[in-house]
């Protein structure tokens, strides 16, 4: 039954079945078969969704839409290029580090790649940096996202896996540094090689100005991380407040939000909450499959037949989700892949904590490699770049990216150490 329950769910995909529904109905054909009550499926797909910690993601994603349509990402890199601007390539490296902020309040790589696609594109064009990198620099910063906290993939990997959502969003700050560095040398190379120009002399005036328009949005991450370390709001409930905070500062501090863009607001959070909750309400019954098929155990014994060694097995499992990564989408391989693979890290003791962000690493990655990387689609159609053009500056990003998940992979303290400090 698990053969049959993967090849009908490899074919409904081929077919272009969307792929919470190829999960849902290859999980009902396999149940139907069983002779088990289609009913399971039903019970599996209501008590997947009705779970608390995920009422996170439908606020995080709206306090990220009121806070991108406040036109705060314009304030934020306005910051970040008085502050980077003067360095050799400053424009394009702007970019890298405005992401490091825009992923501190809006927690969604596409988000974030679509509003630093639609400032920075025209701007590094114009510059004489060319479209086709200026778009694959939007694309690989945005990979920061799902990475700095808070972040909706860290809600979900945080309910499967049964760690701590407020260690984990600690545990992202250090590796989101590490991977914004690696793109910054990139940038910093081809900006050399490529005789790139710097954008304007450094100045403490235009930096404090800069800073001071940008305050508020810059408290929000802030505010965040110390609710959760203090322990005033649980996940959830800081996802509502930075919803309540991203609506005041729009209406009344900024004043760049308008009622009358709420309901559009609401209504496009509203679709990407659906689509993540019907992959996690297929993914259920799916799991279930899997779990009464003992596929989580057959998967451990056959890499322990391979090695036991747990940097030999993070090699095997990197390889392996890199390539998901190029042909799947991102939630989906998490959803699909944590249940089985948490009982082998569970018996080779690998730290769940340090597991989380590797595979979040991979997973983002994977959004910037062809053929199905989401966020170059993004930044293509945003920025009305073709995407050839993409495809052919966005190689030394990705090479840095695994060099960063290398780094990440093989030093775990770089993940924990930060969440170990503030719990003691």
């Amino acid at each position: 039954m698990l053969t049959l329950l993967l090849c009908v769910f490899v074919a409904l995909l081929i077919v272009g079945v969307p792929i919470g529904f190829a999960m849902l109905g290859s999980a009902m054909l396999v149940i139907g078969l069983d002779g088990i009550p289609v009913s399971v499926v039903a019970q599996r797909v209501a008590t997947s969704v009705q779970s608390f910690p995920l009422l996170a993601v439908p606020l995080f994603t709206l306090a990220g839409a009121l806070m991108n349509e406040s036109g705060i990402s314009e304030r934020l890199f306005n910051f970040t290029r008085a502050f980077v601007g003067h360095i050799r390539g400053g424009l394009a490296q702007t970019a890298i580090v405005g992401n490091v902020f825009l992923s501190g309040i809006s927690g969604s790589s596409v988000a974030d790649c679509a509003a630093t696609s639609r400032v920075f594109v025209p701007q590094l064009t114009e510059a004489g940096y060319g479209r086709g990198f200026a778009a694959a620099v939007c694309a690989a910063a945005a990979t920061l996202g799902p990475i700095i906290p808070p972040s909706i993939l860290m809600v979900i990997y945080a309910w499967q896996a049964n760690v701590s959502l407020g260690d984990l969003f600690i545990a992202g700050l250090i590796p989101g540094v590490v991977m914004a560095g690696a793109m910054m040398l990139v940038i910093d190379w081809t900006a050399r090689k490529r005789g790139f120009p710097k954008d304007a002399a450094f100045s403490r005036t235009r930096l404090y100005q800069a800073f001071r328009h940008a305050l508020w949005a810059l408290a929000m991450p802030v505010l965040i991380l110390v609710g959760f370390r203090m322990g005033v709001f649980t996940a959830t409930e800081i996802a509502a407040v930075a919803c309540a905070y991203s609506l005041i500062i729009g209406l009344f501090v900024y004043r760049t939000l308008t009622w009358s863009s709420l309901p559009a607001i609401l209504l496009a959070t509203g679709r990407e909450t659906a689509a993540i909750l019907v992959i996690a309400a297929g993914a259920a019954p799916f799991g279930w499959i899997l779990g009464v098929e003992q596929a989580p155990q057959q998967v451990a014994a056959l890499l322990t037949s391979i090695t036991t060694s747990p940097w030999a097995i993070l090699l095997i499992l990197n390889v392996a989700l890199l390539i998901a990564g190029m042909f799947m989408e991102t939630l989906a391989i998490m959803i699909i892949v944590v249940p089985i693979l948490i009982p082998l890290l569970t018996a080779l003791q690998i730290d769940l904590l340090h597991f989380g962000i590797v595979l979040l690493v991979n997973l983002v990655i994977g959004q910037i490699t062809p053929p199905v990387g989401v966020l170059m689609f993004v930044a293509s159609s945003v920025s009305r770049t073709h995407l050839g053009l993409i495809v052919k500056e966005i190689g030394p990003f990705v090479f840095a990216l695994i060099a960063a998940l290398a780094i990440l992979t093989y030093i775990p303290a770089i993940s924990t150490w930060l969440p170990s400090v503030l719990n003691h």
